[in-house]
């Protein structure tokens, strides 16, 4: 599974994806020995390929030993990784007491206050983890800092619904006329509407402090669902316009053991599909991921529905997106025996029936990952995200135009006006063909079509 499919990435998966790191392998496994062993050879302040250190992998896999060890080797506990988080953060994000207690008393001075200590507040909020929020504030962190955002934590606390910890915050002295009421009212939710530079969208009320990813409006432009993460498990919440104003975002779907996520709406409107490493019966333990919808019904929606052997394998399926005709373009890594990397598929549906799945050519897929296709209504074009050589980040968007033979354009990288040196994925152009939406860095952002158009333009 691709990583960005686990927002706070759980370390023990990622282990698989980092086999040949040995070192790291090693410290998610405990193995002191053979650890101990190794840092004769290697660099103890080593770095991976994200800019984790083995003290966050230590933390990430929750290996006590691994980091007492570490610690006491002598090892830089102030490394930064790729996202700028050091251990201190991570020990807040894993919830790790022992870890936070030891790394707080080891920094040389309270330089940290200063540096992260807004940040550690706003993740132990987004963790509703009161414990931390206490101590981080008692050590002298300001409850009423307002991070890049705007937001002060007390806000955060009341957007997310945790009533104790804001109570908590007020309590500690955090204010509550630091406050803003935010309205969404309009088309788009009264946002400018954005040109060729990306903006983010509907701050503070759709992109916060937890990670978006994943977003659809109806072709009204009166609904709009979108992916959360929620503390590493992923779910679909809403938004609805009603006399010009758009409802605070609720939750749609959600589930103790099974994360939701990319929803897609079918050309009808009466189906909402989605991702899920839900298993078949609902009640077992999850499964590889999988393409399911759930249909309007009189009550609202209906119970998930698998969408069945001809798209779904034993691999994964991630992403939808439906052409006018309603065929189906989805990525998977399931489709071919001898193939293990993901690549984009399309099916035709025939008297409502799926067909066989058909891959797309090298003109689009390589050895390297390619998911999260959005196509076009008319099958003019199709924007999908790659992680293959070249690129401008961690992953980047590519665009591919139909030519007039029927066959698929060589796939371009859309450039820095649009890939950064973070992550870009789940695209998705509006029904009025003006917006193409994203998401970067947990957050969504929106843009003028106009930028696929320069790519093509910019490619001959």
């Amino acid at each position: 599974m691709n990583n960005r499919k686990i927002p706070l990435l759980s370390f023990l998966l990622l282990s698989t994806l980092v086999s040949s790191q040995t070192i790291f392998k090693t410290v998610c496994q405990g193995n002191l020995g053979r650890l101990d062993s190794l840092l004769q050879h290697e660099d103890i302040n080593l770095q991976d390929n994200r800019g984790r250190s083995l003290l966050h992998w230590a933390l990430g896999c929750k290996q006590t030993k691994a980091f007492d060890f570490l610690i006491q080797k002598g090892i830089e506990i102030r490394i930064e990784d790729n996202e700028k988080r050091t251990p201190l953060y991570v020990a807040v994000q894993f919830g790790d007491n022992h870890a936070f207690d030891q790394l707080q008393q080891l920094q040389e001075n309270n330089a940290w206050i200063r540096n992260e200590g807004t940040a550690l507040l706003e993740r132990a909020i987004l963790n509703k983890n009161a414990r931390f929020v206490e101590k981080i504030v008692r050590l002298g962190v300001d409850s009423n800092a307002k991070n890049d955002r705007g937001s002060t934590p007390l806000e955060i606390a009341k957007r997310l619904g945790a009533i104790e910890i804001y109570n908590l915050l007020v309590s500690l002295g955090a204010d509550e006329s630091n406050i803003r009421i935010i309205q969404m009212k309009g088309d788009y939710m009264g946002q400018k509407p954005p040109g060729r530079t990306p903006k983010l969208f509907a701050p503070n009320f759709i992109s916060t402090e937890e990670s978006e990813f994943g977003s659809v409006f109806n072709v009204d432009g009166t609904e709009f669902y979108f992916g959360v993460d929620v503390n590493g498990k992923s779910e679909i919440r809403y938004s609805r316009r009603t006399h010009d104003e758009w409802s605070k975002p609720e939750t749609l779907l959600s589930h103790k053991q099974y994360s939701y996520n990319d929803p897609f709406l079918s050309n009808d409107e009466n189906r909402l599909y989605f991702i899920s490493q839900r298993a078949l019966d609902g009640r077992d333990k999850p499964k590889d991921v999988d393409i399911w919808y759930v249909e309007k019904v009189k009550t609202g929606w209906s119970e998930p529905i698998h969408a069945g052997p001809a798209i779904n394998t034993t691999g994964n399926e991630y992403y939808i997106s439906f052409t006018r005709d309603g065929s189906l373009y989805f990525s998977s890594n399931g489709h071919h025996s001898t193939k293990t990397d993901y690549d984009i598929y399309y099916s035709r549906s025939i008297s409502g029936t799926y067909q066989k799945p058909v891959v797309l050519s090298d003109k689009i897929n390589t050895t390297d990952y390619e998911a999260d296709v959005f196509v076009s209504p008319d099958e003019s074009y199709l924007i999908f995200c790659s992680t293959r050589p070249g690129g401008l980040g961690r992953g980047d968007l590519y665009v591919s135009f139909k030519n007039k033979n029927s066959t698929w354009s060589q796939a371009v990288n859309m450039g820095e006006t649009i890939n950064s040196e973070y992550y870009e994925y789940c695209p998705f152009v509006t029904k009025d063909g003006k917006y193409l939406f994203f998401t970067r860095n947990q957050d969504i952002y929106w843009v003028s079509t106009a930028v696929i158009y320069d790519a093509k333009e910019g490619n001959k």
